[in-house]
C-alpha cells in the first residue's frame, strides 16, 4: 500500500510543537524559505488565531500545507480535528524519529523544537503519511478501548482478591463475595455497552469496517486484535508491512552479536509495542491449539527440536503477515487446503 502523498508538493510547512496550554508554531514558505515563528493558545481560540496569523502571511491553511507535529496524547487532538476540518494535510510523526533524524543538537525550548520539527517535514515531506477524517473514529476507538481495558482490570481485581480470600477465609470470602456481586454486575454491564459502542463507531465508518472484515477472516485473529491492529495501524494506512509491523508489535527476531568476541541469542526486541503484543500472543496460543494448519505447523517444529517459545514467536509473525496480506490484497483471507504443500 503505497503512500499516496508521497510525490505532492506543498507550498507551506507548518512544525508545531503542541504542550498542554500552548502551540509554538514555525511557518516555513517552500517558495522563500523564510521561517516564521509564531505562539498560540491550545485551545479553539487559539486555533483561530492561529489561522488568521497564517493568513496574513499568505498560507490559507488548505490541502496545499503540511502541518507536522509530533504524538502527545490528548494535547493535540483538539488541534487535528480542526486542521481535519479544514483540509489541512495533518502528519503525526514519532518524537523519536524527530530527534534521531536531526543528529547532535544543544540547546532545547518549545521555540526551537517547532523549529526542528518544520525542518524535518520540509526535509522529509515526500515520506509523510497525512491523516485522513477516519482517525476521528480512531480518537474515539482508541477512549473506548483504554476504558474497556479499564473496565476488565477491575472486574478482574476483584474477582482474584475475593478467590483469595475465599481460600484463606472461607466465611469472609463469601461475605466479601455477596457484596461485589453487584459492582461486578454493574462493571460487567458497562464493559458489554464499551464493546457494543465499538461495534457501532467501526460499522459507522465505510473504511474501517472494510479493514476490520478482512483483518478477522484470518483465523485466530479475534474482534481484539482487529480492533487493535486498526487503532495502532492508524486504520490500515501506516506500518503496512509485515516485518515492519512485527518490528513494532516486538515479535521479529534480531541477531545479537560484533565480531568473534560478542555472541548473544537471537531474540526479540523489548521496544515494542506491549498491548499489542500481549493480545497477539494470546491469538496465536489459541491458534495452535484450534487453527489446524499452525497447530500442525506447532507440532512439526517441536518435534524437530525447536524451542516452543520460539515457535510461538514464529506463530505471531504468521498471523501478522497474513493480516498484512489480505490488507494489500482487499480481499478474505483464504484457508490452506488439506492437500496443499505443508507451511514452511
Amino acid at each position: 500500500m503505497e503512500n499516496q502523498n508521497q510525490n505532492q508538493e506543498y507550498r507551506w510547512i507548518i512544525g508545531i510543537d503542541v504542550s498542554k496550554e500552548s502551540l509554538d508554531v514555525c511557518l516555513i514558505s517552500n517558495t522563500h524559505r523564510q521561517l516564521l515563528n509564531g505562539k498560540f493558545n491550545n485551545n479553539p481560540s487559539g486555533f483561530r488565531n492561529f489561522k488568521a496569523w497564517c493568513k496574513t502571511h499568505g498560507c490559507e491553511c488548505d490541502l496545499d500545507s503540511l502541518c507536522c507535529m509530533e504524538h502527545t496524547g490528548l494535547y493535540t487532538r483538539q488541534l487535528v480535528h480542526y486542521l481535519l476540518s479544514r483540509q489541512v494535510c495533518v502528519w503525526l510523526e514519532s518524537s523519536l524519529h524527530i530527534k534521531r533524524s536531526m543528529g547532535l543538537v544543544r540547546g532545547k525550548s518549545d521555540a526551537i523544537d517547532a523549529q526542528r520539527i518544520a525542518r524535518f517535514a520540509h526535509a522529509h515531506h515526500s515520506q509523510a503519511r497525512p491523516l485522513n477524517l477516519s482517525v476521528l473514529t480512531l480518537d474515539k476507538l482508541k477512549d473506548l478501548n483504554a476504558n474497556r481495558n479499564r473496565l476488565m482490570k477491575a472486574i478482574q481485581s476483584l474477582q482474584v482478591s475475593t478467590n483469595e480470600l475465599k481460600q484463606v477465609d472461607p466465611d469472609s470470602g463469601k461475605t466479601v463475595e455477596r457484596v461485589n456481586r453487584d459492582a461486578i454486575r454493574g462493571l460487567e454491564k458497562s464493559l458489554q455497552a464499551v464493546e457494543e459502542k465499538i461495534t457501532e463507531f467501526i460499522k459507522a465508518d465505510d473504511h474501517l469496517n472494510k479493514q476490520f472484515d478482512l483483518i478477522t477472516t484470518v483465523k485466530g485473529v479475534g474482534k481484539v486484535l482487529a480492533l487493535l491492529i486498526i487503532i495502532y495501524t492508524q486504520g490500515c494506512t501506516k506500518i503496512v508491512n509485515g516485518r515492519k509491523l512485527a518490528c513494532y508489535s516486538g515479535v521479529a527476531p534480531f541477531e545479537y552479536r560484533s565480531g568473534t568476541s560478542i555472541v548473544g541469542r537471537t531474540g526479540v526486541s523489548k521496544f515494542a509495542n506491549s498491548d499489542l503484543k500481549r493480545v497477539l500472543h494470546m491469538a496465536a496460543i489459541s491458534s495452535v491449539q484450534h487453527n489446524p494448519d499452525l497447530k500442525a505447523y506447532f507440532k512439526r517444529k517441536v518435534e524437530e527440536g525447536k524451542n516452543k517459545m520460539a515457535v510461538i514467536n514464529a506463530v505471531r509473525n504468521k498471523l501478522l503477515h497474513r493480516i498484512v496480506a489480505v490488507i494489500k490484497r482487499g480481499t478474505p483471507y483464504q484457508q490452506t487446503l488439506k492437500n496443499s504443500p505443508q507451511i514452511a
